[in-house]
């Protein structure tokens, strides 16, 4: 999942939240560096992304893409299966989704003194430019694939990714109803095992 999906599955938790979202940019072996639920949170992102990585609904959504974008298929899923969950948001949250996404940058830009200079960037511009309210619209995946494309080292088929997705989308759709009840439930049983340490 991408940043809505870390976000959703960190069930609201404000610290826990800003924890989530520095999974993507801390590596390595946590030191206590941080406050311990943020360190929680940096746990609860890798678990979630072993979770999803191998999950069924998401290797069948894989093996949908041509050949030439699989190698890049679990990017292109946790691109589009937030937006999947954008469109969808009622049907798994009950708080409405505008008020999430407000909720979230707060949360995170709150711990700006624990998150460095990277996700401090990233979570202004996310905010500035609206980034996870435009999980809802298809050109904001067509622009999010191309640009992922753009930062990869080697050359790769993402900006010709949104036209594969458009291909097989009511079976990724049908895909993402299969994974989502079941990523949910492991996401709070994994909080509810690690609840003292947060």
């Amino acid at each position: 999942m991408n940043h809505l999906g870390h976000l959703f599955l960190a069930r609201s938790e404000r610290r826990l939240m800003a924890g989530a979202f520095l999974g993507d940019f801390v590596k390595g072996t946590l030191k206590g560096e941080r406050p311990a639920v943020l360190e929680t949170g940096i746990k609860f992102h890798r678990s979630v992304d072993a979770f999803v990585d191998a999950h069924p609904a998401q290797r069948r959504s894989i093996d949908r893409f041509a050949p030439e974008f699989r190698r890049y298929g679990g990017i292109i899923c946790d691109v589009v299966y937030d937006h999947f969950l954008a469109q969808h948001w009622a049907t798994f949250n009950d708080q409405e989704f505008l008020a999430f996404c407000r909720d979230a940058y707060q949360s995170i830009l709150a711990e700006h003194l624990n998150l460095g200079p990277k996700a401090t960037d990233t979570i202004m511009r996310m905010q500035e430019f609206r980034s996870l309210e435009n999980y809802r619209t298809e050109q904001y995946i067509s622009r999010s694939l191309s640009h992922i494309g753009q930062r990869l080292k080697r050359d790769n088929p993402l900006n010709r990714a949104f036209e594969e997705f458009t291909a097989h989308r009511k079976e990724l759709e049908a895909d993402f109803f299969d994974f989502m009840p079941t990523t949910d439930r492991f996401a709070k049983d994994w909080l509810l095992a690690n609840a003292e340490h947060r």
